[in-house]
């Protein structure tokens, strides 16, 4: 999609399609002291978002990452340079919303005799996961970009919204962890 659909040049300089695999793990490992700063500061002031709600801010993210590629998609066949950089940066630090936390999670509540198979069903999960992910990637040959990000945000939005439905009945029952 983006050497065919994206403008790769930035302020007279031309964007190497490669670099795009690289943006979003950087900006996951530069924002970590950001959350942890921010989560503190939260915090402090008595705000710091529950696990369950770190969850669903990072599927809301993701949703907002992917509408941003549907919005560029939608406005012209050569999407700026600027959507597909902020897509990757909004997904990098969506990740550390969910996939941390979700260890955290998972490490925390989880029996003693139980917790390393629990972590071992986490991984599974981001398995299963990555393979769901290629065969959606199937579908890009058959729709619009605009309706594959289109798609892929709905999918994140459903997550966050369940992750949102359960986060009361979740955090009741995990609270005593």
């Amino acid at each position: 999609w983006i050497n065919r659909s994206v403008d790769l040049d930035l302020l007279g300089f031309h964007v190497p399609v490669a670099w795009f695999n690289s943006i979003d793990p950087f900006i996951s490992i530069v924002f970590v002291p950001v959350l942890i700063v921010l989560w503190k500061w939260q915090d402090s002031r008595g705000g710091e978002p529950g696990e369950i709600i770190k969850i669903s801010t990072g599927a809301w993210m993701a949703c907002a990452a992917n509408l941003l590629l549907f919005v560029g998609s939608t406005i012209s066949d050569r999407v700026n340079v600027i959507y597909p950089i902020l897509y990757d940066c909004i997904l990098g630090v969506a990740f550390l919303y969910y996939w941390p936390t979700l260890l955290a999670l998972v490490s925390r509540a989880a029996p003693a005799g139980l917790k390393a198979t629990l972590m071992g069903v986490v991984f599974l999960s981001l398995f299963v996961s990555n393979i769901l992910v290629g065969w959606l990637g199937g579908f890009y040959e058959r729709m619009t970009p605009a309706g594959f990000w289109a798609m892929h945000a709905g999918i994140a939005a459903v997550g966050g919204t369940l992750a949102l439905l359960l986060n009361k009945p979740l955090t009741r029952r995990l609270a005593h962890h």
